[in-house]
């Protein structure tokens, strides 16, 4: 097994650990804890290892940590832990969040390719594709959550259009403000492609060309 998929592992195993002794823990005391969702919840927190493993590739800690703090605070805070029941905006604040997640697995995506062939790929193709993965990801969210509320018996969705169209509209909002950091502070570096970063830099040297003395 390559080093860095290993380290992938580690990485994610502290998050395992406590989100399941947290649910083992409240189930013993009597709260109504999805145990065998937060079980498969945590498998999941091994994805990104996979992903490594998969694709041959390493993916930058900030998105991993990313990823493992959405899946803490997202489905097992809110779906097995019921904090979507306690909490109404909950869902709304963590699907924004997955939108500025996807958005940087979308820039580095973009990175990824510029960095195979060799060149610097249009900006806006890239803006395109970084902008459009959270939005396909939040309408196959979607999908899993109407899943997860038959399947399994969550209330991640509370049956209501109006929940799920808000949703995707979080996770797009979610995209657009992470492009918006990339534009201002050119952050995250590790996963943001050249390309935008060299469009970002000369938006900012026109800004102060432009500016009064």
């Amino acid at each position: 097994m390559p080093k860095q998929v290993r380290r992938s592992l580690l990485f994610a195993l502290p998050f395992q650990v406590v989100t399941i002794a947290l649910a083992l823990v409240l189930a013993l005391i009597g709260f109504p804890i999805q145990v065998l969702l937060t079980v498969l919840l945590a498998l999941t927190m091994w994805a990104p290892a996979a992903a490594e493993l998969v694709f041959r590739t390493t993916l930058p800690r900030a998105l991993q940590l990313h990823y493992l703090i959405f899946i803490t605070l997202g489905p097992f805070a809110g779906s097995a832990l019921n904090v979507y029941a306690m909490i109404p905006d909950w869902d709304t604040l963590i699907h924004f969040d997955s939108g500025v997640m996807l958005a940087w697995l979308g820039m580095l995506w973009v990175r990824r390719v510029e960095e195979r062939v060799g060149t610097p790929l249009p900006s806006w193709f890239g803006l395109l594709v970084v902008q459009l993965t959270p939005m396909a990801f939040a309408a196959a969210w979607e999908i899993c959550e109407y899943a997860s509320d038959l399947i399994i018996g969550t209330n991640s969705q509370n049956g209501s259009l109006e929940d799920t169209m808000g949703d995707i509209m979080a996770g797009t909002l979610g995209g657009l403000f992470a492009i918006v950091l990339l534009v201002i502070l050119r952050r995250p570096r590790t996963v943001a492609p050249a390309s935008l970063v060299r469009a970002a830099r000369r938006s900012g040297s026109a800004e102060r060309t432009d500016a009064p003395h």
